[in-house]
């Protein structure tokens, strides 16, 4: 009851629902906030990365290298998968939705697991490394997929 993940989106639903509006001024604040949670969340990234350089081997590599491989490559696959054969939706429909599978691992796994205290180290290393190899995996795709 008291984590913000759970609290935030059960009280958007219920402004959704009862059909009110929030007072402008909460809006244009919420809004502002809302604007600012990623580019803190990537430079709360950047330097808790650049601050345990010196930890660097304790993240295992392989392990990123699997969480990369599964975000970047099977990740989208399934989602074509189950997108085309599996529930028939129309091509430029999976298109969108195997690109967005296809997308880096986010900064909000890295803000978890720091808040959390639960391989913080590790989840950096698959937010930078999937954001790097995402270029290369993305540009692939978008060349090879039907129009």
């Amino acid at each position: 009851m008291k984590n913000p993940l759970l609290v935030a989106p059960a009280l958007g639903g219920l402004v959704m629902v009862s059909g009110g509006h929030l007072p402008g001024p909460v809006h244009a604040f919420l809004k502002l906030l809302g604007g600012a949670a990623s580019p803190c969340a990537l430079i709360a990234l950047g330097l808790f990365l650049a601050g345990n350089s010196a930890g660097a081997a304790s993240a295992r590599p392989s392990t990123a290298a699997i969480l990369v491989g599964l975000k970047l490559i099977a990740q989208p696959l399934v989602t074509w998968i189950i997108a085309a054969p599996v529930l028939h939706l129309p091509p430029a429909m999976t298109h969108i939705a195997v690109l967005l599978a296809a997308l880096p691992t986010g900064t909000g796994s890295f803000m978890l697991a720091e808040f959390y205290d639960r391989e913080a180290a590790l989840t950096g290393r698959v937010v930078l490394a999937s954001t790097v190899f995402s270029i290369a995996t993305i540009t692939l795709y978008l060349a090879f997929a039907p129009a």
